[in-house]
């Protein structure tokens, strides 16, 4: 055997090598069950590695080599997890796509991504018809689910015929690159987020430690895989030889239904899920023992939502900061863990291989109760932007990640999560963090989506405008709005006009827009 084939063999960080071990140490386990179709199908780690196996070999069957790009275009699922598992066992980079982007987008990222193939998934297939004109013939496309029609390759059909043996003829470095993670772009085109091995392989074990998770383990999902919060869940699944639990979608009967049937151990929800999921009935009724903890991400919610949730369901309940860039967590506020404030979006304490700082603008790390930036390092940071190298140096500067994100770590020791910073309206000779005037609007029964905005304003520099959503059915006014924020706002914070819209201008991952807004609104001070 080559040299370096055999010594790479023996020390290698590698993803696609957790679900190898798996295979051999936990067999017959059900490591992956799949409720996409309805009906619930289960994969045995042994069954599983096999299939990936045969289907690494089927692609590079196809011609993909090692270094390759390969776009993913496939919901929640066995497709998925068996497309992404071949890529990182063979060094094909996977490039996951989010499919609720337009066409446009999704063919500008296959295409600064230079991907040699795509896998469809066939429901799919009629969002990829508007992608299709925009790639080159030689792009191999490839169609997950079903058989072939009309001599389409398929993913069966590059699985059926091929050995299932161990793929161990390729050297993959600890940070070669194992995917390419596009960023949903506010202001401008996605960048594609380079993630290691490494960084995929750590961030695994850090969450496992940073939560404190522990054997036997079942994790249910139904954030997309395309999003790396569920695919580094999935990967630490995968290690503590546990279960995921795939869904398609969110509902929150069924969601309450396979906890208690599949005895999970965790389930990671959007704040707005949780609160769906307080609605099911006969909650009370139902035996959530196995839950060890739960956590709510992407936004914070109110101390007393949070404890009805934690008598409900019987556990604890914690929420993570972080961003693609550095594979996440970072950090974790665990839930019961002493704050200066209350109720504020605490992103808590880094885990631990995380370093974890509040930067001013020259790179000193600031005392606690300062506001800066925040900043990690640790080798779950992202190889840098694919094809971009001005914009990865920016986020390194001064020998830190810099995550774009404003905060202070309070006198609990906690990081506190203040506004992104481009987000902070300066009014007045103040700072106004949107984040703050966003959760007092939110705070509005009639409100479904808020965003707080910095307008140019003659007297003030920049005006606070809030932008609001109102939830089915309600009746929202601005002179309504503005009350209720005088309630809940210093003077200087208080939006001075409120703009009601049926719908807010959103990204394909639900972020809102912010720069199309201020630009769309940008003389509405302009007579004051």
């Amino acid at each position: 055997m080559d040299p370096v084939l055999e010594l790479n063999l023996i020390e290698r960080v590698a993803v696609g090598d957790v679900l190898r071990r798996r295979a051999r140490d936990s067999a017959d386990v059900e490591g992956f069950i799949d409720y996409g179709s309805g009906s619930r199908v289960a994969w045995t780690y042994a069954a599983l590695n096999t299939r990936v196996n045969r289907l690494a070999r089927g692609l590079r069957a196809l011609g993909l080599k090692q270094g390759d790009r390969l776009g993913l275009i496939c919901g929640n699922g066995a497709d998925f997890i068996s497309t992404l598992f071949a890529g990182f066992k063979s060094g094909i980079v996977i490039v996951p796509i989010n499919y609720a982007q337009s066409a446009a987008d999704v063919g500008w990222t296959l295409n600064h991504a230079g991907v040699a193939a795509v896998v469809v998934e066939r429901p799919l297939l009629a969002t990829f018809a508007g992608v299709d004109p925009l790639l080159a013939p030689t792009v191999h496309r490839i169609i997950a689910g079903g058989d072939a029609d009309g001599g389409q390759m398929t993913l069966a059909s590059l699985i059926d015929g091929q050995s299932d043996a161990e793929i161990d003829d390729v050297v993959i470095h600890d940070r070669d690159t194992a995917q390419i993670m596009y960023t949903s772009g506010t202001t401008s085109k996605p960048k594609g987020v380079m993630s290691s091995h490494l960084a995929l392989v750590l961030a695994g074990y850090a969450n496992a430690i940073g939560y404190g998770y522990r054997k036997p383990y079942t994790a249910l999902n139904v954030l997309p895989q395309f999003h790396i919060a569920a695919e580094v869940g999935q990967i630490m699944t995968m290690m503590l030889g546990g279960r995921v639990v795939s869904l398609r979608g969110f509902d929150a009967a069924r969601v309450a239904d396979l906890m208690e049937a599949e005895r999970v151990s965790s389930f990671v929800g959007l704040p707005v899920m949780w609160k769906a999921m307080l609605a099911v009935p006969d909650l009370a009724t139902r035996d959530f023992s196995s839950l060890q903890r739960c956590t709510y991400a992407m936004a914070t919610m109110d101390p007393e939502t949070v404890a009805r949730l934690e008598a409900t369901f019987g556990c604890q309940f914690d929420l993570p900061g972080g961003q693609t860039e550095f594979t996440p967590c970072p950090t974790i506020h665990l839930g019961g863990t002493p704050t200066e404030n209350p109720g504020a979006n605490c992103w808590g304490q880094p885990t631990p291989l995380t370093d974890q700082a509040v930067l001013d603008d020259d790179g000193r790390e600031l005392p606690p109760g300062s506001i800066g930036e925040i900043c990690w390092r640790g080798p779950q940071v992202m190889n840098g932007y694919y094809r971009n190298e001005d914009a990865t140096a920016e986020v390194r500067r001064h020998g830190w990640h810099h995550s774009g994100d404003l905060g202070f770590v309070d006198a609990c020791g906690q990081l506190q999560f203040v506004d992104r910073k481009k987000d902070m309206i300066k009014t007045g000779g103040e700072n106004v963090a949107s984040a703050l005037v966003e959760e007092a609007l939110l705070s509005h029964p009639g409100i479904a989506i808020a965003a707080a905005i910095g307008l140019p304003h003659a007297r003030w520099g920049e005006a606070v405008c809030a932008v609001v959503q109102p939830r089915p059915g309600a009746n929202v006014t601005e002179a309504d709005v503005l009350a209720h924020c005088h309630e809940r706002l210093g003077s200087f914070q208080r939006p001075k006009r409120v703009l009601v819209l049926e719908q807010l201008p959103m990204t394909a991952t639900g972020k809102i827009r912010k720069a199309e807004l201020r630009l769309q609104h940008a003389g509405l001070f302009a007579s004051d």
